[in-house]
């Protein structure tokens, strides 16, 4: 497009038709806008107008000039703009307006205004071929232009606020509508005008020239990409844009001789060297961005800001190269862009010193021999930008320099003002003849830059400075790196010292200039004034009175001494009387100084002033100076803190638990635990020794947490020798714990008698001889072993293994050796002691086991405690004698055995927990030899009244028989343990916090497998679990089977409606009120159960059938085809009944069970059941999921799934024990998508807790107790 012209008479008729194209092109449509307003207001708005073009016809064109503000009237721009005057090209420019130097736009109004002006006046710009010398345009009145300009200003800064709020930038440019350095090209243009005409770039042919810069005490750099081949430049106007162009190979124009598709291989050496920096510097700026929070990359523009130790990697790269550098210290320094070395060879740097007079004062002058203008430490070295200082200035000079200290200083002078200064004045300041010009003509803005051989400015003399370099610090100067620049700033007055500062000098500063080699021209008379290190000596001794110190101070050959005091020779260097006092101040903190001409003293007897001197004093003084000691101190104090550890020895039945420390007396011992568990440093010994104290003694700590596990307060080793006695059965938690060597002969022969049983030592009963199965004459020996050694245990076989029978031989092998009858070594008393054996079993048991002591223990005399309160009262009050005897028996019903002995007192009595519970008091003042509970987990909750009443029996030896010792919780086992060994588990708490609760939540991970460890190995050994099979190799198979119902019609709606009732009750309430709500919770939960085994259960007008009776019947009726009878059991009465309706109503023969059939009446129609043809037995689970032998049967159905799965698991081994023939098939009728289907996975997903305590198979798991379910747990069940 066309430019107006003002008809200026100095246009050379040159017409520039391109160059208003391409700024077109590279700025935005508002851009323009306001630099045509700039043009139009040339007279006002453009001065100093300048060309310099090149030196022959293949160079490039710049113009110059300065443009009045808009906004702001007060300011002038520096701007310009460089061109190839054949094509019209445009190339680079620059302003110093904010809007570039702060957004860096690619150009700006003001340089779009100097092109468009140059594009139709190219005369009016001075140096331009052809053209006049064209004079400033007049402007108007000051004042009154002042004032314009203000409103002008306002209305600017109002639309500004405008442009702001809808989102652009100055200027008028929006963000993202156009190209630069922001989002925009790395440097020219894009597109295929110019692309044609690029000429093309051979791989490794361009290269990055950086151009760093040290402004304000910042650094930061920039960079020209370069074509090797022919040499053309360019300004790399966005660092970012260039990477993101190297990441992904774009083709990139920047003029007319460069283009390329940008990848690593088109960079040389030192290009790919610098592009990995720049990738680097963005990397770490933009993980500094994401710490902040700001996700979002790092946008550079042509300046990158740099820390030193990024300048340091950039100096490492440039080694050997030079770097362009500019310096712009606010004013007072300001150097470059010139092109200086970077030198890898580490340069030394020597300090002179002057002898001045500075009027009345006399000194030094300090002065280096380079001038430091910048330095930068990093990583990879500390570099330093110098030259050489300009000669030392004669006294003469400085005197000079007093007169012309007012003088202007040159760098504000361009070369014109120098030349202009009049004769005298340059003959005072003393310019040398054949100077350089001090500016560099390169620079765009025309400022009064110094290149590298500028001349620098000194109050007297103004000399040049030799070229600049960067070199690479020596190690030894790092001492002084804080001082260089102050000592190498180039001035010629230097740094003066005066003769009364000198020896502050002498002892701080030029010890530093020595230790770092720069001491150069330092008189001797002031390396003289140089003190002597002092070196205060320490030496401690130990003698009757208790510790003494003597201090010294050496200084070279010359020793003083203080403590006692000796008097110092004369003469010599001078002392330095702050280490020295600050010496004196350490020995009297910690000793006391009664007389200077003594040593200091600590008191035998002041243990804590001691124990002050190992705990602090010895620090403070090795920080103070040396230490010497003697053996006899050295003996005061132990090298390092004892080595602590447990040991352990039998005493009779219980165990002797001792703290031992080395090289501590046994008596002592105590004393020293209780100083670690204060933590005290040292602790001091009868002896006078002082012994130190671990902070954090690990084995110290061991033998503490072992102590806790035992139940012991560590407080109890402090007492006496150390040394606490435990029961026997702690033994096995020990043994686990320590290592063999702290264990006596005596604790590992009573350990291994339990561990490892010697078959010999217990000879099985001559009358069972052969009947004993081999697994069990092993629980027999087991169940003999830990009565011997007056423990209690869990005989915890598979449901069906004959426990009965195993405890039955222990009681008959017992009574032998108190008749005499049989060999064994009973325990002290035993031939003697005639006191009754005590069973404790569920009501329907009693009778059962009496049965087996008639089957395998005739000739014992038992008896059943049944009958009346009156009858069961009168029988006991016999056993105490003081009652008829004869009233006991009649009331047992039992047969009178051994009738030669019908006067004596029974062997062993059998009753039931709940008569028990009622006849509590009536035991009490009877003491039993043996007690067993069978089916322990009766006793599971410790609360209850027959856990009391059970754990309230006196009985010298207790055993307790259960196939599921923990059913739903591990508090079960604790409860059991509690009447086996009280203590052995510490209080129900205790074990709660450290076992339960780690164990059974998953959150505790690594340390709830750590604490079930501990667990088993506490109570391993008292617990014997055999499954079938691993000892029943003859053992039928059992064959686990799930049958699924689909509910469907009226019971399928039922199930869904009540369902979705109980789930609204559980999402609204809270977990604070589930507790309260718990008990109608559950009566929900069953009858959702119920509902699945039949709607009648509930409405007894249901119409519909339950889907289950079907397959009951169908499976029942198969049994019947194929010969074999099948078990039925359920939770639910009601439901067993509606079975028998419709089994009576096909014509299906059956027997059955529930809790209101009587106990002996069980027992007949078992026998009836084993011994005839009916095809099926109804069994309620209460009444027959224990004790029933039910071996006719090789089929078990579970009509409806127990929470309860250990039980469950019980009643099926009414058919799967000892005496079964065939293989046993288990079938459970599960309705489908109901929560009987969860239950079973929930249950599988809970069983693991009790294996890793008890050991055993998947049948082995704990159950999930309905009353241990979480909110969480109940809504789980409830979600398809």
């Amino acid at each position: 497009m066309g430019i107006t012209s003002f008809g200026n008479p100095h246009d050379t008729g040159r017409a520039f038709t391109v160059l208003p194209l391409e700024i077109e092109d590279n700025c935005s449509s508002s851009v323009l806008m306001r630099a045509r307003d700039i043009v139009d207001d040339a007279k006002r708005k453009l001065f100093d107008l300048t060309c310099e073009p090149g030196r022959d016809s293949s160079d490039l064109m710049t113009i110059r000039g300065k443009v009045r503000g808009t906004s702001a009237p007060q300011n002038l721009y520096r701007t310009w703009v460089r061109f190839d005057p054949d094509t019209e090209e445009f190339d680079d420019g620059a302003c110093t307006c904010p809007a570039f130097t702060g957004y860096k736009f690619d150009i700006c109004k003001h340089m779009a205004a100097l092109a468009l002006y140059f594009a139709d006046h190219p005369g009016e710009f001075e140096g331009f071929p052809g053209a006049n010398a064209a004079q400033s345009a007049a402007g108007s009145s000051i004042d009154l232009l002042d004032y314009m300009e203000r409103l002008d200003e306002a209305e600017e800064q109002r639309k500004r606020a405008m442009r702001g709020a809808a989102g652009v930038g100055p200027d008028g440019a929006a963000g993202a509508g156009r190209t630069g350095a922001i989002g925009g090209q790395p440097g020219g243009r894009s597109g295929a005008k110019t692309q044609s005409r690029a000429a093309a770039v051979a791989p490794g042919q361009v290269t990055l020239d950086p151009n760093l810069t040290f402004a304000d005490r910042f650094w930061s750099v920039d960079f020209r990409i370069r074509n090797l081949a022919n040499g053309a430049s360019y300004v790399l106007k966005s660092i970012s844009r260039f990477l993101t162009c190297m990441a992904s190979g774009m083709y990139e124009q920047y003029g007319q001789k460069l283009a390329f598709a940008h990848t690593p291989e088109m960079l040389d050496d030192y290009g790919r060297a610098l592009l990995g920096f720049l990738k680097r510097a963005i990397d770490a700026r933009e993980n500094a961005m994401r710490l902040a929070r700001y996700y979002m990359p790092a946008t550079v523009a042509r300046d990158l800001p740099l820390s030193e130790d990024e300048v340091t990697q950039l100096l490492r790269l440039s080694e050997g190269r030079d770097l362009c550098v500019s310096i712009d210290n606010g004013g007072w320094e300001t150097f470059g862009p010139a092109r200086v070395p970077v030198q890898a060879d580490e340069m030394p740097v020597r300090v002179a010193m002057t002898r001045v007079h500075r009027g009345s004062h006399a000194g030094y002058v300090l002065r280096g021999d380079v001038v430091i203008d910048a330095i930068a430490e990093g990583a990879d070295g500390t570099y330093m930008l110098v030259a050489p200082a300009p000669p030392m200035p004669s006294e003469a000079a400085f005197a000079r320099a007093d007169a012309v200290s007012t003088a202007r200083d040159l760098t504000t002078l361009g070369a014109k003002g120098i030349a202009n200064l009049p004769e005298e004045t340059l003959r005072r300041l003393g310019v040398l003849n054949g100077a350089s010009d001090p500016f560099d003509a390169s620079d765009p803005f025309g400022r009064p830059s110094r290149s590298a051989g500028s001349a620098r400015s000194y109050p007297g003399d103004v000399v040049p400075a030799g070229p600049r370099r960067f070199v690479r610090l020596s190690h030894e100067l790092e001492p002084v790196v804080p001082v260089l620049p102050t000592l190498c700033d180039g001035s010629p007055d230097g740094r003066f010292v005066s003769d009364d500062d000198l020896p502050l000098f002498a002892r701080t500063l030029l010890p530093l200039l020595n230790k770092a080699g720069v001491d150069g021209d330092v008189p001797q008379s002031v390396r003289d004034m140089q003190p002597q290190p002092c070196e205060p000596g320490f030496y401690l001794d130990r003698t009757e009175d208790g510790v003494i110190c003597t201090l010294k101070f050496r200084y070279g050959s010359r020793e003083i001494s203080l403590f006692p005091y000796g008097a110092a020779d004369r003469g010599g260097a001078p002392r330095d009387f702050a280490t020295e006092r600050y010496a004196e101040d350490v020995v009297r903190r910690y000793f006391t100084v009664e007389d200077i001409h003594k040593p200091a003293l600590i008191g035998r007897d002041e243990t804590y002033a001691i124990v002050a001197l190992f705990d602090q004093g010895l620090a403070a003084m090795h920080a103070a100076g040396s230490v010497y000691t003697t053996p006899a101190f050295d003996r005061l104090l132990a090298p390092r803190p004892p080595k602590t550890r447990l040991a352990v020895t039998m005493n009779g039945g219980l165990v002797d638990v001792s703290l031992i420390a080395d090289e501590i007396p046994p008596d002592e011992v105590g004393a020293f635990l209780a100083s670690y568990r204060r933590k005290q440093r040292f602790h001091r010994l009868k002896d006078g020794t002082i012994v130190p104290v671990g902070e954090h003694d690990a084995d110290l700590d061991a033998a503490i947490g072992t102590a806790r596990n035992l139940g012991l307060d560590p407080d109890a080793f402090e007492k006496g020798d150390g040394t606490v006695e435990v029961p026997g059965f702690q033994a096995f938690l020990l043994d686990a714990d320590l290592d063999d060597a702290d264990k006596d002969a005596s604790f590992r022969r009573y350990v291994q008698d339990v561990r490892v049983i010697d078959p010999s030592r217990y000879q099985m009963p001559e009358s069972l001889h052969g009947v004993l199965r081999p697994y069990q004459v092993e629980g027999f020996r087991w169940l003999q072993t830990l009565y011997d050694k007056g423990f209690g245990g869990i005989l915890a076989d598979e449901m069906g293994l004959g426990k009965s029978v195993q405890f039955i031989a222990m009681l008959l092998a017992r009574r032998g050796e108190a008749d005499g009858a049989a060999d064994g070594d009973g325990m002290i008393g035993d031939r003697t002691d005639h006191a009754p054996n005590l069973i404790v079993c569920p009501a329907s048991l009693v009778y059962n086991w009496a049965a087996e002591f008639a089957k395998f223990a005739p000739s014992l005399n038992v008896q059943v405690v049944a009958g009346t309160k009156g009858q069961r009262k009168a029988m006991l009050a016999a056993l105490k004698g003081d009652g008829d005897r004869s009233a006991g028996r009649d009331a047992s019903r039992g047969t009178d055995r051994g009738a030669d002995r019908s006067a004596d007192r029974p062997d062993v009595l059998v009753t039931s927990y709940d008569l028990l519970r009622l006849d509590e008091a009536d035991y009490k003042g009877l003491t039993f030899r043996a007690m067993a509970i069978d089916e322990a987990q009766v006793i599971k909750n410790h609360t209850t009244k027959v856990a009391k009443a059970v754990k309230s029996i006196d009985a010298r030896h207790r055993f307790a028989l259960t196939g599921t010792p923990v059913e739903n919780r591990l508090a079960e086992l604790w409860s059991i343990f509690d009447f086996l060994m009280p203590g052995l588990l510490g209080g129900f708490k205790r074990f709660h916090e450290r076992y339960e609760l780690p164990i059974s939540n998953d959150a505790y991970g690594d340390e709830g497998r750590a604490q079930a460890a501990k667990l088993k190995s506490l109570v391993g050994v008292f617990i014997l679990r055999r499954l079938k099979s691993q000892v029943l190799t003859d053992l039928p198979d059992k064959l686990e089977n799930v049958v699924t119902v689909k509910l469907e019609g009226e019971q399928r709606k039922l199930y869904a409606a009540h369902e979705q009732r109980l789930k609204l009750t559980l999402t609204h309430t809270q977990a604070k009120d589930f507790n309260a709500d718990r008990i109608r919770i559950l009566a929900e939960l069953t009858r959702l159960r119920q509902i699945c085994c039949d709607p009648r259960l509930l409405y007894a007008d249901a119409k519909d059938r339950s889907a289950k009776l079907a397959a009951i019947e169908e499976l029942v009726r198969t049994c019947m085809d194929e010969g074999k009878k099948a078990l039925v059991f359920s939770q639910f009465t009601s439901f067993l009944d509606l079975i028998a309706e419709r089994f009576k109503a096909r014509g299906i023969a059956y027997y059955m069970i529930t809790g209101e059939t009587p106990k002996k009446r069980r027992v007949e129609l078992v026998d009836k059941f084993n011994g005839n043809d009916v095809p099926a037995f109804l069994i309620s689970l209460k009444a027959g999921n224990t004790g029933l032998n039910l071996t006719g049967a090789s089929v078990v159905i579970h009509a409806d799934p127990w929470w309860n799965a250990a039980a469950q698991e019980q009643a099926t081994d009414r058919a799967h024990r000892i005496g079964q023939t065939r293989d046993v098939n288990v079938y459970q009728i599960v309705a489908k998508d109901t929560i009987e289907e969860r239950m079973l996975k929930l249950q599988a997903a809970k069983s693991e807790v009790a294996r890793q305590v008890l050991g055993g198979d998947a049948s082995d798991g704990m159950a999930t107790g309905v009353a241990s379910l979480t909110r969480d747990d109940l809504l789980g069940l409830l979600s398809a």
